[in-house]
């Protein structure tokens, strides 16, 4: 089980494919091969990477919560901003829960200088900022982000009323589902840790001697009980870094995902969505217990709606990164994707379809809805 794979944010394996002309049989090896030492490095310092499943992939827990803080680093009299609220962020951490941390500036990698572009970043940070201090927007710059993907309502309570007496925290944004916001961050925020329970985990240089831990970055989080433990660069960005997910699909990043779970891909527009007659009538229609019929109708398909359920789900895959790549006990090779889905009654469903892919005949299967 591969839970995520990132060729988004860390070029490693597509310059590696360029400079030394792999082809997916070999790109496929050296994924295996990288999967295999990152399991040996998390294993030598005591972290079981199935504990981590909740930092890694998207959550469609209803009770839980992407939330972005956003703080004005012009109200922070202090040049390195970053770590003066993450000072005061740490303490108010429950160190029990699991969620990767991400931060970094607003830069702006549209407008350069053009005004017009930094009043759409003002604009989609306003649509979703619940704010909590006046803040005079100058330049998406000044806002310091820390993206946390996995808040219960009272541990993001806990974080707000602890930020709220700062005047330069200026709100924070509620980014479980799909916004302009949520889409233009997810290419610019770096990972910070994987925070599990009271171990941080991050990356520190390829040089550095792996059986070391260093916090790089220079946080304090062993100030406030938290251990550090720190992973090869380039294990870490491939294997565990949690991606934002966006509204623009990185087809490049979707086909080496691909290439993680076979060693044949060409294109994910090449590939049929297959949904037998028996599964869809017996199975993801039916509305007896066990079955799926009452979410398949909450999401607005009904038995004769197999097509139209086909051709949408296609465009999602097609649209979304994919997760929890891995072969079950038949060998059938599996993933998953998390996609939103409106519902009958108006509202947005955080679904998770997972699917069998048929690299021989070209062709992926749905198999469940969740």
């Amino acid at each position: 089980m591969i839970y995520t794979f990132d060729t988004k944010n860390f070029l490693l394996y597509p310059l590696m494919k360029s400079c030394f002309e792999l082809n997916d049989k070999d790109v496929y090896e050296a994924i295996q091969d990288g999967f295999e030492i990152l399991q040996k490095q998390l294993k030598a310092k005591g972290i079981d990477y199935t504990k981590l499943q909740g930092a890694l992939i998207p959550n469609q827990d209803k009770d839980m919560y992407e939330t972005c803080f956003i703080m004005d680093s012009m109200k922070i009299d202090c040049p390195n901003y970053g770590y003066y609220v993450f000072e005061r962020l740490i303490p108010l951490l429950d160190k029990e829960s699991t969620c990767s941390i991400l931060g970094g500036d607003y830069i702006d990698i549209l407008s350069d200088g053009n005004s017009e572009f930094q009043q759409i970043l003002q604009v989609a940070m306003n649509d979703v900022l619940a704010r909590c201090h006046e803040s005079e927007y100058m330049h998406s710059s000044q806002y310091y982000l820390i993206y946390i993907n996995r808040l219960t309502g009272n541990q993001r309570l806990k974080i707000v009323e602890g930020l709220l007496p700062f005047p330069w925290f200026t709100g924070f944004a509620d980014l479980t589902y799909r916004s302009k916001f949520k889409t233009y961050i997810s290419n610019i925020l770096p990972c910070v840790c994987i925070k599990n329970r009271r171990k941080i985990i991050m990356p520190h240089p390829v040089d550095y001697p792996d059986n070391k831990n260093v916090n790089i970055i220079g946080f304090p989080f062993e100030d406030h009980g938290f251990s550090i433990l720190s992973i090869n660069d380039d294990s870490y960005q491939s294997f565990l870094s949690y991606k934002i997910e966006s509204e623009l699909p990185d087809k490049e990043d979707i086909s080496f995902a691909f290439n993680a779970l076979f060693p044949k891909f060409d294109s994910i527009e090449k590939i049929n969505l297959y949904v037998s007659d028996n599964r869809w009538d017996h199975y993801l229609t039916d509305k007896s217990k066990e079955k799926k019929g009452v979410l398949v109708e909450l999401l607005g398909y009904t038995k004769k709606d197999k097509e139209r359920f086909v051709s949408e789900i296609y465009k999602q895959i097609c649209a979304n990164y994919i997760y929890n790549l891995r072969k079950n006990e038949f060998d059938d090779l599996m993933f998953n994707i998390c996609i939103e889905l409106p519902t009958v009654n108006n509202h947005l469903r955080k679904t998770t379809i997972a699917l069998k892919y048929k690299p021989d005949i070209g062709e992926m299967e749905v198999v469940t809805i969740t």
